[in-house]
């Protein structure tokens, strides 16, 4: 019995060992190389010849799979495998080819035990009809002529593809990488050509493939090689704009010419001019960055975008329209306007009601249509925008790099429309502030101890008034305590219009509310000679900072009871060194005057 069972352990590890030796096989391959010839006939039919040199590891190899060939390729007889080294003509293979519908073509060995470890050469071809697929047409002078390869499993250093044309008297060539698009993968390419008596081969050798990139092969070559395609019946993609030659295409060129330098001469010197009047409203001085009279800087920003359309329109030099085009930009661009400081003439300050002094800007600043921060000027950017856009959409379909220069042409109505803006003139100081100080009165007037009103000041002579602040009264108010006013402090930098609130306390020299206050605050003398003023600056610029520093000065300043009545040891929150009116270093002059 105990041999019985011994016998059926070991035949059954035997015929375990037996069904599963298959699946121990393994295949490695490694390709090694891939010279493909490209022979390409007149009527734009090729042949395509692979010399696929591959290394394989384990085995056998049944076949392998090629993915990313000609959509039409129809693949040739006699197609054969051999060994590299030491084969002889009994070691040849034949191979079978099948291409399946998904772009894939499948390659057999026609043998049935296959092939074994080594180094193999594949040779195999198929046809391809490039014309009929659109992959040749014509590029100016010449032909293009590109082919896909398919895409590798593997990565492969320098691959290879030779290109076999009709001979012609100019030879094929590689396109010019500066001027010329090489090809639609990027990569390095380069060519080494025979020329031959009915056939001229340019070899085309790229550096480096990736794992399953499919490499796209651009050649020119002459008209003569191809004259179906060279004659232009077709209206290839890629064809340069008609060459202007009747006086009519002349008289047509010169008017597009003459009307895009007599728009942007025009948008320029309205911008210019509207922003002079803007600025010198605001008692300010308008910037160019390049500093020109106004009908200068027009006329030549004109004369550079029409010079840059007519280099785009009839040359290859890409690089010397862009050169026009940023010039064009710079003589549209204008710089933040510079406030220019100067005397306040005497006014008197009254008290406003709410819906005068707490109003909507009174009009619009000039220039209102070439502001793109405005809704009239916003509109006016994108009709022009959008008609820019219209004509390089028209182009695209007769020639991409037109398309291209018109839809990058756009760019000159950004300075036009984004430089020079309201945003950036100096704020007007009676109507600026407006909102956030009706903020700030909303939020005190909750206090039922504190009186608010609109505090304006109306110059001599004037019905506007030129500055706005908020008067803040305690209704129990210290003896001697005049007024606590609220203001805001504008700066023009780089980035904008900075907003800094401050709180400026009036009292009588040497009364109870003088006396109530540190004496660390740094006192001026007022609109009288006995009234001294402090100017005191949040720790925050910030409407709740503010807020927080106007109730900690009114709770300050407000009458105690006479049991409670003592010198409390009194800390206004503010900023440090900023307690009085002293000069500013700032080269615009603060707006909190003492007067």
């Amino acid at each position: 019995m105990y041999a019985r069972h011994r016998h059926l352990a070991l035949l059954t590890a035997l015929l375990t060992l037996v069904a599963s030796g298959p699946a121990l096989a393994w295949i490695e391959t490694t390709l090694r190389s891939d010279v493909v010839t490209v022979d390409v006939d007149p009527d734009g039919q090729a042949t395509i010849q692979h010399e696929l040199v591959m290394r394989i590891r384990g085995g056998p190899l049944k076949g392998f799979e090629l993915d990313g060939v000609d959509a039409d390729a129809a693949v040739l007889a006699n197609a054969t495998v051999v060994p590299v080294t030491g084969a002889t003509a009994a070691d040849t293979l034949p191979l079978l080819l099948e291409r399946r519908e998904d772009g894939v073509l499948r390659i057999d060995v026609d043998h049935a035990r296959g092939l074994r470890r080594g180094t193999y050469l594949f040779r195999f071809g198929y046809k391809t009809n490039l014309a009929a697929r659109g992959l040749i047409e014509a590029d100016g002078s010449s032909v293009a002529i590109r082919w896909v390869g398919p895409r590798l499993s593997d990565g492969l250093d320098s691959a290879r593809t030779v290109f076999r044309l009709p001979t012609a008297p100019e030879p094929p060539r590689l396109p010019n990488p500066e001027t010329e698009a090489m090809n639609e993968g990027g990569g390095v390419f380069l060519s080494t050509l025979r020329r031959g008596a009915d056939k001229d081969e340019l070899e085309v050798v790229r550096p480096h493939v990736a794992k399953g990139e499919p490499v796209v092969w651009r050649v020119l070559a002459s008209r003569h090689a191809f004259p179906a395609h060279g004659a232009g019946g077709d209206t290839p993609r890629d064809r340069p704009m008609p060459t202007v030659t009747t006086p009519q295409e002349r008289v047509v060129f010169g008017s597009v010419l003459a009307g895009v330098a007599l728009l942007m001469a025009l948008l320029v010197f309205f911008k210019e001019r509207s922003a002079n009047l803007a600025a010198t409203e605001r008692s300010a001085r308008a910037r160019a960055l390049i500093p020109l009279p106004g009908f200068a800087r027009a006329a030549l920003a004109g004369a550079a975008l029409a010079g840059a359309v007519a280099i785009a329109w009839k040359t290859a030099w890409p690089t010397a329209a862009g050169v026009l085009l940023v010039l064009a930009m710079a003589l549209g661009t204008q710089l933040g306007p510079r406030e220019i400081p100067a005397l306040r003439a005497p006014g008197r300050w009254l008290p406003l009601s709410d819906a005068d002094a707490f109003r909507k800007e009174r009009g619009s600043a000039p220039g209102r249509w070439l502001d793109a921060g405005t809704l009239a000027g916003l509109l006016l950017f994108v009709l022009l925008l959008v008609g820019v856009l219209a004509v390089a959409a028209w182009l695209f379909p007769r020639s991409p790099y037109h398309a291209l220069c018109a839809a990058l042409g756009s760019a000159v109505l950004l300075p036009v429309f984004c430089t020079g803006r309201q945003a950036a003139l100096p704020p007007d100081r009676a109507v600026a502030p407006a909102r956030p100080l009706q903020n700030i009165a909303t939020r005190l007037r909750e206090n039922a101890q504190l009186k608010v009103v609109p505090w304006a000041r109306i110059p001599s002579g004037q019905s506007e008034p030129d500055e706005l602040r908020l008067l803040v009264m305690p209704r129990r108010a210290q003896l001697g305590l005049t007024a606590i006013e609220v203001g805001m402090d504008y700066h023009v930098t780089g980035a904008g219009v900075l907003r800094l609130p401050w709180v400026m306390i009036r009292v009588t020299e040497g009364t109870e509310a003088h006396q109530a206050l540190p004496r660390s605050l740094r006192w001026t003398r007022g609109r009288k000679a006995e009234e001294r003023v402090a100017l005191l600056r949040p720790a925050l610029p910030t409407a709740a900072s503010c807020l927080e520093l106007v109730a900690e000065v009114a709770a300050a300043l407000t009458e105690k009871p006479a049991r409670a009545r003592r010198q409390p040891a009194i800390k206004l929150t503010r900023s440090a060194g900023s307690g009085a009116v002293a000069a500013n270093s700032a080269s615009v002059p603060s707006p909190a005057h003492a007067t």
